[in-house]
């Protein structure tokens, strides 16, 4: 618990750097290209395009139920929200995951903890949040909705996402190094995590075991909380979220401590598996 507050820790000493990182890593990428770092903006957008052609356009009698209109825009915003939190988790974890063992050959010269290196990879998804969450409120005010008064706890929300998304991606990270065919299955469960987490579809309506089950992810519990304080006109923790969030922060702790335990028994001997 211990080790796993330090490398917490490392992680806010560390912030300056990680910033400069982030920025660094963004120039690297859009730099070479026309557009630059408008692509950022542009690439979210032009990912979700197919799902507004979907379930915007091709399915314009969706609705849901308790829902103040049945306008497709107004469940637009609240697809959106779901993945603009999705994406970003889906993205951060990928990349954050592998971050270390991409640097594996230049390990041994870093002036600074190996533990930083997903939190750099996570900064650099953060835009992919910031650009759904803004398209979704735009949706949300020209259905003629306005925001949920319980918007506030949208920072709990991305505070428990960038912990639970650090603590997955470096425990993934020092398993990924010592077991390549994992990212295979790592690759598999979050391709299949859109669609059980509820971002399209409202699991709450699922009233079985599967769906009691899948109520249970940290995933949803994200998605759905974080929806649900830009969305929701009842308190964000009410209803089944009171229970759901201690096993969520057991979860949480259990990958942060395990995470911390492998990052710190394998680090030494990374370069070998290079």
């Amino acid at each position: 618990m211990i080790n796993a507050l330090k490398i917490l820790w490392e992680q806010v000493t560390n912030l300056p750097l990680i910033i400069r990182m982030v920025k660094f890593g963004d120039q690297n990428t859009y730099g070479s290209f026309i557009l630059g770092q408008t692509w950022k903006i542009v690439n979210p957008i032009l990912q979700v395009t197919a799902y507004f052609l979907v379930f915007g356009l091709g399915f314009r009698q969706v609705t849901m139920p308790g829902a103040p209109t049945s306008s497709p825009l107004y469940y637009l915003a609240w697809m959106m929200f779901g993945m603009a939190i999705w994406r970003f988790m889906n993205e951060a974890i990928m990349n954050g995951s592998s971050s270390i063992k991409r640097q594996l050959k230049i390990v041994t010269k870093m002036k600074f903890p190996m533990s930083v290196l997903p939190s750099i990879s996570i900064g650099t998804s953060i835009w992919t949040l910031i650009v759904l969450t803004v398209l979704g409120l735009a949706f949300l005010f020209i259905s003629g909705q306005p925001i949920s008064s319980h918007w506030p706890w949208v920072i709990y929300y991305l505070i428990a996402t960038l912990i639970f998304v650090y603590s997955f991606a470096l425990f993934n990270s020092t398993i990924l190094i010592i077991i390549p065919d994992y990212i295979s299955i790592l690759r598999l469960v979050m391709s299949m995590g859109m669609w059980f987490a509820g971002v399209i579809f409202n699991l709450g309506q699922m009233n079985n075991l599967v769906g009691d089950i899948l109520r249970l992810t940290p995933f949803y519990y994200l998605v759905a909380g974080y929806r649900d304080a830009l969305f929701a006109p009842d308190p964000v923790l009410a209803r089944e979220f009171t229970s759901t969030t201690i096993i969520f922060w057991c979860s949480v702790l259990l990958l942060l401590i395990v995470g911390t335990y492998l990052h710190r028994s394998f680090k030494d001997i990374f370069v070998e598996y290079k």
